[in-house]
Formats: C-alpha cells, structure tokens, sequence
C-alpha cells in the first residue's frame, strides 16, 4: 500500500516537470525544431518524455533560462534556430555522394547516430551538422577525393 502511494508522488511530480518544460517551452515562442535541438543539446533526449532523472531536468531548465535570456536580447521576430542549414544539409549529402562506399540512406543515419548520437537527421543542430561535416571531409581525404576541388 504504502509503495503504491510513493510511485503515485512519483508520477505526479514527473507529470509536473513535464507541464513547466512544455510552459517554459510555449512562453520562450520557439519553434518545435528548436524545441527539439534544445533537448537534444541540453539533455540527451529526443522528447521531455524521455528524460530519466532530475540531472536533465534541471540541465534542460537551465538551457531554457539561457534561450530565455538570448531571446530577450534579440528582436522577437528573429529566429536564428540551432537546427543545421539548408547549406549544412546539402554539403553533407555532397561530401557523403562523393566519399562513402555505400551511398543507402541508412549508412548516413548510422553515421550521424554514432557521431551526434541522434536518430534523425533532421534534427541535426548546427554543431552537429558541423562534426558530420569534418568527418565526412576526413573520409573523403583518405577515399583521395579533394572536397575542395571545384568540378
């Protein structure tokens, strides 16, 4: 009896954190890709509703008290984002046609999965589209490709 009552507390204070994640989200304004990057970024995580222990709740609170105090500081109507740039992703789809021996989709994914730890290329944040790139350009060296030449 009584440890039903302590998993209830439980559930209760995890619906709580959940509810002033998805506030703090809806008062910052931010997009739900940046959403998503901040999570990432923050606590490891791909949704609020994977995160196992107060150490990424409070990390991820405090990356929302920091975008808050960014958004503060810039025009409201800008939105610079942290997801990769449509220029990242093509040069990445570029360096990856010119140096991989396996062009499948799913060996892309796997890269970014074993570098950045995420499943989803589309929520590659900058810094990550940033590590992909460097590797990418590492294998297209050693393959003897110059990603620098210009065909």
């Amino acid at each position: 009896m009584q440890a039903e009552g302590c998993k209830q507390t439980m559930l209760t204070k995890r619906r709580q954190k959940l509810a002033v994640i998805h506030i703090a989200k809806k008062r910052l304004g931010i997009t739900d890709k940046n959403y998503r990057a901040l999570l990432h970024e923050a606590a490891g995580v791909q949704s609020a509703a994977d995160l196992r222990n107060d150490t990424q709740y409070f990390t991820l609170m405090r990356a929302f008290r920091a975008a808050s105090c960014k958004s503060r500081r810039k025009h409201p109507a800008k939105d610079e984002g942290l997801h990769c740039t449509k220029a990242q992703h093509y040069y990445i789809r570029g360096l990856w046609e010119l140096a991989s021996r396996s062009k499948a989709e799913r060996s892309l994914q796997a890269m970014i999965k074993r570098i950045c730890g995420i499943d989803d290329p589309r929520f590659l944040t900058k810094a990550g589209a940033t590590k992909i790139i460097l590797a990418l350009r590492s294998i297209a060296e050693k393959a003897g490709f110059n990603p620098d030449r210009k065909d």
